[in-house]
């Protein structure tokens, strides 16, 4: 149980990290706009949100199935 939610907890973390990098690192997907900071930043978080959406969550999977494979290799 305490690695089901370790694992659920690495994927939330990796999944919510790698959406603000595709958010705010990556010049193609970053929005420039002379707006007040909260509209910028939410403007940020909405555009192109199915493609940075699937792209996160490929990536947390990625991540979360290392210690899956690592547990079921030692076996």
């Amino acid at each position: 149980m305490k690695k089901k939610f370790a694992v659920g907890l690495l994927f939330l973390i990796v999944f919510i990290a790698m959406y603000l990098v595709f958010c705010f690192a990556i010049p193609g997907m970053r929005i420039k706009l002379e707006a007040e900071p909260m509209e910028v930043f939410f403007e940020n978080i909405t555009h192109m949100m199915l493609f940075k959406t699937l792209l996160s969550l490929m990536a947390a999977l990625i991540v979360c199935s290392v210690p899956l494979l690592a547990k079921k290799n030692k076996q």
